[in-house]
């Protein structure tokens, strides 16, 4: 028997949802100079070893 918890955890795993929230704060001499940012995450669940995606930023 699945714990009552399972279910909620897999729609969000197949559905993208995540249950934390990841955050990229910059201070000081960096703010208004992000080049670029993205949530790196395998492109199918099957390829995934974590249900941790990293936030990533590049400043100019």
């Amino acid at each position: 028997m699945e714990p009552p918890w399972s279910e909620p955890i897999l729609v969000c795993r197949t559905e993208s949802i995540r249950w934390s929230i990841a955050y990229h704060l910059p201070r000081g001499a960096v703010v208004g100079r992000t080049k670029h940012a993205a949530v790196e995450r395998a492109s199918e669940y099957a390829l995934r070893w974590s249900d941790h995606a990293p936030v990533t930023v590049q400043y100019r």
